[in-house]
């Protein structure tokens, strides 16, 4: 079926059809349905779309900028940063992966899980931002405590005492 079931990411635009988008979680589908492209508009964060050639959205992932006080972060983060106070991070806002590509039915057609593929991108952007603002963290805060594994598998750590709070080095990713 396919690795990578989009052909680009853009950012999103009255141009893109949200319409039919659904990761299945009510929360986030209608954060992105109704306040995704108001807030992208008034600057709180942008918002990356992953759409395949037919103009399907696959997933969708939101950054903006944070921080975080150094003294809250893990140890093994702690150790790796000479600045004390606060830490510059980018947020993992919103993400969401369309429910058309995932779950077992999709994986038994030959597709490929999209969220750990999804969250590189938004982690490679990042990085990229990371190198033209000054940034060292990605910071998310997982929607439920199932969540927590798998943003885990995906390179984050738990915030002591917060473990929904999880943090990356993008220095230290790869």
């Amino acid at each position: 079926m396919c690795g990578k079931c989009w052909t680009r990411i853009v950012k999103l635009s009255e141009d893109v059809d949200i319409d039919s988008f659904s990761c299945g979680e009510p929360v986030i589908d209608t954060w992105f349905h109704r306040d995704a492209l108001e807030y992208q508009e008034e600057g709180s964060c942008t918002v990356y779309v992953a759409v395949n050639d037919n103009n399907v959205i696959v997933g969708f992932f939101s950054l903006n900028m944070y921080y975080l006080q150094k003294r809250s972060t893990p140890d093994a983060i702690k150790a790796g940063i000479m600045q004390g106070g606060n830490i510059p991070t980018v947020l993992l806002g919103r993400f969401g992966v369309s429910t058309l590509f995932r779950g077992e039915g999709f994986r038994s057609r030959g597709g490929v899980r999209q969220g750990p593929l999804l969250i590189r991108e938004a982690i490679l952007k990042a990085q990229s931002l990371a190198g033209d603002v000054g940034c060292r963290l990605m910071y998310v805060q997982a929607l439920d405590d199932g969540l927590i594994g798998w943003y885990r598998n995906q390179g984050f750590t738990s915030m002591p005492n917060h473990p929904r709070n999880l943090v990356l080095d993008l220095h230290h990713y790869r």
